[in-house]
């Protein structure tokens, strides 16, 4: 019997010039316990190639292109680089002989590359680089591979339900979904179709089984003066179809909104570094996944100043009374009277830093052109507080959303502390809505100094031509700077406009640990700005105290 291979699948792409650096590669990554392949040894003469490439390239794990000036310039290289991406499948480019940035194809730019040229580097110090870069989140690209080919599978013999999956192969489908990792390739829409099908199939031949067991129990009624025991087991029996039948649709109902979650429109944003550049934690892509369905888009009016807009997080209820568990409460800062245009001598000095969900918040900074608007002293709205509520993620599938009534806001007698504000909505968010929990909340200290701590603070995004839509969110990477003042957390500039409001997430932990309200000149270093976050535990910890009733101890210590 033939010997299944069960190692980590390489297809190398690689001009011919470079044909002897490709093979050298073949046998590094070979003794380094992979599976590599390129096409001059598995193409026959006269077969035709386009065919048997896409074959190649879809049984692959990971494509490893090998960039050189001709590999570039190779048209025969291009296009297994587009069919590499069309396939979804990770690349990861290698840098044989250099070439100029600006004749790279843009697919390749925006990828990190391992270098086997240039100072200090040999090709021993290359191949260490590319196996760690192969065996990271390995697993998870195995199984990418594997349902490409059941799905590919699927489509070609005209979607039978007899190749869907089932049972724990499915369960695991649906995990293997909502855990990918960030830089591993893109989820399918063929992958994607195929699991909510067979999802489907799963919970309408699970509604199956229970008409046909509540079909039993309406035969054996008909009897029950003599068979009165009989009764009471289809009584039994229909309980636990019934019971399935609930947790089928559950099941099927969270997918449908991991997928919704998943599909999220986030632009990533990060703050200037120091040193050039920015290493990204791999926790990010987890936090837009996980949250992308508690943020919204809040149009504020009324309350004594101008409309305008900042973003809003929805939290359980139960964190901050009981009678309100199991419902969505949204999360946002006060309004604060924005600057207004002026004299350039006219201070702002008795309002705080300026919460970047308001217009003209343009101190310090440039920003791309943004479609913000500037109030005059004519538009202050002196009647009640109004919010319109929408959800960027979700917000297609539903007119916008009132705030009804506002639990709390921060007292005014606590002066010294950033104004905050809880709304109850008038009805449910759309479909795929998720609320952030006590499991979801950092409640560790964070580190006074900030130390090496990245964050990410997710937020709307306001559309902008030819950029972000409607429907986008923005992640917005930083470093922590000082952490001593849980009321001031401060962080390096990285936000947008509208992001007051966003939660401020430990991409270590990916858990909440503060809501972004403002940034600032930093008087730290020249010519930047910084952000400032309010710990989110303090937050709800004052809400617990203060709302009638509550009867709540400390957050982190319940």
């Amino acid at each position: 019997m033939a010997e299944i291979e069960t190692r980590t699948k390489i297809f190398i792409s690689y001009s011919r010039t470079d044909k002897a650096f490709a093979s050298d590669l073949v046998l590094g990554l070979a003794a380094c316990g992979f599976a590599p392949y390129i096409d001059r040894e598995d193409i026959a003469a006269g077969e035709d190639w386009e065919k048997r490439l896409t074959g190649l390239i879809a049984e692959a794990d990971t494509i490893v292109y090998v960039i050189s000036p001709d590999s570039i310039t190779s048209g025969h290289c291009g296009w297994e680089l587009a069919e590499s991406l069309r396939l979804a499948k990770r690349v990861l480019p290698v840098v044989w002989r250099p070439v100029d940035d600006a004749t790279t194809p843009a697919e390749l730019k925006r990828l990190n590359y391992i270098f086997f040229s240039g100072e200090g580097r040999t090709f021993a110090a290359g191949l260490s680089d590319l196996a760690q870069a192969l065996r990271t989140d390995i697993d998870w690209i195995r199984e990418h591979t594997r349902l490409a080919g059941l799905a590919q599978r699927w489509t070609a013999r005209g979607r039978s339900e007899a190749l869907l999956l089932r049972g724990d192969d499915l369960d695991a489908a649906a995990e293997w979904m909502a855990a990918k990792p960030m830089g591993a390739p893109p989820i399918t829409d063929e992958q994607a179709d195929f699991i909510k099908v067979s999802s489907n199939a799963k919970v309408e031949a699970e509604r199956r089984a229970a008409r046909a067991k509540a079909g039993l129990l309406t035969a054996v009624s008909a009897a029950a003066v003599v068979f009165a025991g009989l009764a009471g087991m289809a009584a039994w029996q229909w309980w636990n179809a019934a019971a399935a039948e609930k947790k089928a649709v559950a099941a099927n109902d969270g997918l449908r909104s991991a997928n919704i979650r998943l599909g999220a429109e986030v632009w990533l944003r990060t703050a200037p570094s120091d040193a050039g550049y920015y290493v990204i934690d791999k926790g990010w892509y987890p936090v837009a996944a996980n949250y992308s369905g508690a943020i919204a888009r809040v149009e504020r009016s009324g309350g004594g100043h101008p409309a305008y807009m900042s973003t809003g997080v929805l939290i359980d209820g139960g964190l901050v009374h009981p009678r309100y568990q199991g419902q969505p409460l949204l999360v946002l800062p006060a309004g604060v009277t924005p600057d207004l245009p002026a004299a350039p001598e006219a201070p702002s000095s008795e309002l705080p830093a300026q919460d970047e969900s308001l217009p003209g918040d343009t101190r310090g900074f440039t920003e791309p052109a943004q479609p913000q608007h500037m109030a005059t002293t004519d538009e202050i709205d002196d009647g009640p507080e109004r919010l319109s509520v929408t959800f960027p993620v979700l917000g297609s599938q539903s007119a916008p959303i009132a705030g009804v009534e506002m639990v709390w806001r921060t007292p005014a007698q606590l002066g010294g502390e950033y104004p905050f504000q809880i709304w109850r909505l008038d009805k449910p968010p759309p479909f795929g809505w998720r609320a952030v929990s006590r499991e979801d909340i950092d409640c560790e200290a964070p580190d006074a100094t900030g130390g090496q701590r990245t964050i990410a603070i997710l937020g709307v995004a306001v559309p902008v031509e030819g950029g972000a839509s409607e429907q986008a969110l923005a992640l917005n990477i930083s470093d922590m700077l000082d952490a001593s003042v849980v009321q001031n957390i401060l962080y390096t500039h990285s936000t947008n406009k509208a992001s007051g409001g966003a939660p401020v997430f430990d991409l270590a932990t990916g858990k909440i640990f503060a809501i972004h309200v403002a940034s600032e000149p930093d008087p730290d270093r020249a010519g930047r700005r910084r952000g400032n976050g309010y710990s989110l535990p303090q937050l709800l910890n004052i809400a617990r105290q203060g709302i009638e009733g509550a009867q709540l101890g400390q957050l982190c210590e319940s």
